[in-house]
């Protein structure tokens, strides 16, 4: 019997979505497979489909070209390696890392929390992903089922990623009896002075000083000039803001050491990548030195642009205007081509290698 063009155009979009559903793979254990070796570090199938955007590898991107997931996977083959050569080089052991580590150390239980509530409750519902393709595909003429799919439930994973923390942060607040003091808030609109040991607000066992809220006030750089004596009433609108915001990562933090987060899994992964991210960043600083910049290169750079804009030439801003906007541009062109090529050297040094059968399930 001979199948119609839409019954199969049905089976083929329900292979599609079995097969994101099922990850690529019938075994929850493929997320755990090997997809490339760097200087004997591994990388896994899941922090591969994690950077591609599917948190805790919850979807396969079977549909996206081979060459793609390389270029993707290359990134985390340079982010390894510049990691690695700082460690040789004991960047983990220095003051500004260490610094910036314990600083990091918040998000840190955040990002672990925010993980284990996804494991738990980010699923992908066939009826729903089916629903979201024929949406897309309604709204985006002779696009392929697949890219329709995948477009599908990233959209989905998404949406319910963002649901599952706020659903998290209420949980946390609830839980903490997270609540801010607006009586000492009122005493700051009404010009008064506060002490620095006063708490603002709490959460379980953590509290938002006076001394805190001043600390962040004076280490961001369009506030730190900011006095609350001569303007009470936009001070206490500024600390409210801080607050309102800072109380919700102490609530997640008191509720992620309720549950035990520092002993788990998904801390010490959310841990690995901060350390990772940290020196990464600081080679970047080392390597990629700002670099000089000349008038002509500016100059050069504005009229490659100005013949690149079409119809009414007399919309280009003057040079004048955009002189040193172009200067920073180009400066950071500069710095990422030479941070590519020590990248590309410790890559001709060590010793890098891909599973190229497992990328492609990925």
């Amino acid at each position: 019997m001979k199948m119609s063009a839409k019954a199969m155009r049905i089976v083929v979009m329900t292979v599609i979505l079995f097969a994101l559903m099922i990850g690529g793979c019938s075994k929850k254990d493929f997320n755990k497979q090997i997809v490339a070796d760097v200087n004997g570090e591994k990388i896994s199938v899941l922090e591969l489909r994690e950077y591609l955007g599917a948190p805790n590898g919850i979807m396969a991107f079977d549909s996206v070209p081979l060459e793609q997931k390389k270029n993707v996977l290359d990134q985390l083959i340079g982010i390894r390696l510049v990691v690695q050569a700082g460690r040789v080089m004991g960047i983990d052991n220095t003051p500004a890392y260490k610094d910036a580590a314990e600083k990091g150390e918040e998000a840190v239980i955040v990002d672990a929390m925010i993980r284990k509530e996804a494991q738990e409750k980010l699923k992908l519902d066939e009826k729903e992903v089916k629903e979201e393709t024929d949406k897309i595909k309604k709204e985006n003429e002779g696009i392929s089922d697949t890219d329709a799919a995948v477009q599908a439930s990233k959209a989905i994973i998404d949406r319910n990623l963002r649901q599952i923390q706020k659903d998290l942060v209420e949980t946390a607040k609830k839980e903490t009896e997270a609540s801010i003091d607006n009586n000492v808030l009122e005493q700051i609109g009404k010009g008064k002075k506060i002490s620095d040991d006063t708490v603002l607000a709490s959460a379980g066992s953590e509290k938002i000083l006076y001394s805190d809220v001043k600390k962040i006030i004076s280490e961001t750089p369009m506030l730190s000039s900011f006095n609350s004596q001569k303007d009470p009433e936009m001070a206490m609108a500024l600390v409210s803001k801080i607050i309102e915001q800072d109380i919700v990562l102490r609530a997640l933090k008191a509720y992620a050491a309720g549950k035990g987060m520092e002993s788990s899994e998904m801390y010490k992964i959310s841990r690995l990548n901060m350390e990772r991210a940290v020196i990464a960043n600081m080679m970047f600083d080392n390597v990629a030195v700002v670099p000089q910049v000349s008038d002509e290169e500016v100059m050069a750079d504005y009229n490659r642009r100005a013949q690149m804009m079409q119809g009414d030439k007399s919309q280009v801003p003057s040079f004048g205007m955009v002189k040193e906007q172009l200067r920073e541009i180009l400066k950071n062109y500069k710095r990422q081509a030479a941070f590519g090529e020590y990248v590309e050297g410790l890559r001709n040094q060590g010793k890098v290698t891909v599973n190229e059968d497992v990328l492609k399930k990925v």
